[in-house]
Order: C-alpha cells, then sequence, then structure tokens
C-alpha cells in the first residue's frame, strides 16, 4: 500500500489513566482505576447506555502499524474495521493484527478497558511459539473473544504484575525480560482460550500459513493488483487452490476481501483531501476514474466524489 495515507503509530495510542511503554515496541494503557460515578455505573450494570466518547485528537480513518490486544471489563466499545462494524461488551478480549484500516472508535462513559498494542518487534508472540501460531492464526481478521469476568480478573491480575514491573525504575534488573515473559504469560492464555473455542483443534499444516500469506500479500499489493490469479502466482499455488483453501479457513471469498482492502486503502486516500478522485484512482491502479467510480460505487453505496463530501 502507499505509504501517504494516515497511519496510527505506536507512539499515537490514545493515553489513559496509566499508560506504560517499553522500548517503543509495547504500550500498555487502561483506565481500570478510574472512579466511574455511581449513575452511570448503576446504568452500565442495567445495560442500559451511557453517553458516547471518542478518543480526543484522531482524525478517522487510519491504518493500524501495530497489532492490538484490547480487555474489556466492563462497558462497550465499538469500532468500524476494514468496514466491518464490531461490538465489544464486558467481557471480553479483541484482537486485531496489525495493516487493518480503522474507521471509527468510540466507548460508552464508564467502560473499563486495557489495551496492549506492539509491533513485531515487541516479543509478545515469537514467530516460534505455539501460542503465537494459535493466535496468529486465528486473527486473520479481528477477533472477539467474550470470557467470563473469573478469566478476565486473571488476565487482568497478570497485566497488573507487568505493569508494576514496567513502572519500577530503569536499574530494575532484567526488567524487559520480565515484562516480555508475563506478557508471554498472557498470550498464552488467549491461545487456551482460542483452543477452546475451536473444540480443542490446533492450527495445522500450510493452510493457515496460506491464510496468513494471501492476506500480507493483499494488504501490500491491493493498490496495484485486485485479480486472484496475482497472489495465487505470488503464493505459488493455483487461483482455484487458494479459493478454496481461503473459503475454508476464513469462511470468506477472497475476492471479496481483495475488494475489501481496496477500498479500504481508497477511502483512507479519499479522506486525506490531499488528492482528488482521479489521483486516487491513479495511486489505487485503476486504469481509469469511471472504471474506478463504478468499483466504488458497487462496494460502498456512494461514489467516491460523494464519499469525499461526507467525510
Amino acid at each position: 500500500m502507499k505509504e501517504n495515507v494516515s497511519t496510527l503509530r505506536l507512539d499515537m495510542v490514545p493515553s489513559m489513566a496509566r499508560t506504560l511503554s517499553l522500548k517503543d515496541e509495547i504500550v500498555i494503557s487502561d483506565n481500570l482505576d478510574s472512579r466511574v460515578p455511581e449513575g452511570i455505573a448503576s446504568r452500565l450494570r442495567g445495560k442500559l447506555p451511557t453517553r458516547t466518547l471518542k478518543p480526543h485528537d484522531m482524525s478517522f480513518p487510519y491504518r493500524v502499524a501495530f497489532h492490538t490486544i484490547l480487555f474489556v471489563e466492563s462497558g462497550r466499545v465499538d469500532c468500524r474495521i476494514n468496514l466491518k462494524d464490531y461490538r465489544i461488551e464486558g467481557c471480553a478480549i479483541f484482537l486485531a493484527a496489525s495493516g487493518i484500516v480503522l474507521d471509527y472508535l468510540s466507548y460508552q462513559a464508564g467502560t473499563r478497558f486495557l489495551i496492549i498494542a506492539y509491533s513485531d518487534a515487541g516479543g509478545i508472540l515469537p514467530v516460534s511459539s505455539r501460542s503465537s501460531r494459535i493466535i496468529r492464526a486465528a486473527t486473520y481478521a479481528p477477533l472477539l473473544l467474550p470470557v467470563d469476568p473469573g478469566r478476565m480478573d486473571r488476565h487482568l491480575q497478570v497485566l497488573r504484575v507487568v505493569q508494576h514491573v514496567a513502572e519500577a525504575g530503569p536499574d530494575y534488573s532484567f526488567k524487559e525480560d520480565i515484562v516480555e515473559g508475563f506478557a508471554k504469560v498472557v498470550a498464552g492464555g488467549i491461545a487456551r482460550i482460542i483452543l477452546e473455542r475451536n473444540g480443542g483443534r490446533r492450527p495445522s499444516g500450510r493452510r493457515p500459513t496460506l491464510l496468513r500469506q494471501f492476506i500480507a500479500s493483499v494488504q501490500k499489493n491491493c493498490d496495484r493488483h485486485r485479480d486472484l490469479e496475482f497472489y495465487a502466482r505470488e503464493l505459488c499455488v493455483t487461483p482455484k487452490y487458494l479459493s478454496r483453501i481461503v473459503s475454508e479457513q476464513s469462511g470468506r471469498v477472497a475476492t471479496e476481501i481483495i475488494r475489501e482492502y481496496v477500498i479500504a486503502g481508497s477511502r483512507l486516500l479519499l479522506s486525506g483531501g490531499e488528492y482528488n478522485v482521479q489521483q486516487v484512482s491513479n495511486l489505487m491502479g485503476f486504469p481509469n476514474a469511471s472504471y474506478f467510480g463504478r468499483y466504488f460505487l458497487k462496494a460502498t453505496g456512494m461514489t467516491p466524489r460523494q464519499f469525499q463530501l461526507i467525510s
């Protein structure tokens, strides 16, 4: 994808009541200790809505340049990722891999949550670990995992220790190793939840890997290639085989995934105000603006120009 789009980096993760950063590769931020007024707390306990809040100083959409693990203890978080709406209500864990396009984010007043944002260099999910393979296989798209309150509490207790160690002074011996070790404990717990959700089945063989490689290639090349044949060549398989594996592993049609990323990338460029429709058409590899307009209209129900006017 083009680099001249709005990118959400680790240093832009919204700060909450407690925010910690480790080596500029892992950010842990939460509001779990913030006091919630009784009126709001009472409404949340009764499953009643409270006012909607949004992160300050953020202008959507963004392409997110880090992986995310969100723990929602209570309340509700709403977001739109790659044109799909997600509602995360406590108690739940939400995972999203880097490269997604975040269109919208809000949360109810009184929501208690903790976010872990990390880069590939952050060390939370080393490629060789079993938990990494399980989580990476499951997060080809954003993943919502409802959990019981007891399990959520155990996860948050571990993260409290991580935060305590990270808050220690710079002379704390082996601080980074300890923090990363605890983070891997959390990853192992999430992998276990995923396995339970899947009936104990572990990802095996090349199929989950092929799906991840397909998604990564689409993220990288969708501004130039919209045909399944290109991605099949890139992955050294036939288009028929790739289409079947993507469908089996994700429950979605491969060409729909390609179109989703093309539209998400187009919307990023259109919303920035830097380019007109013709220029976005060129940047996204369309032969002409008319074809781009028809493609965009079919996918979104509006023309590129209409989208620019409302964004």
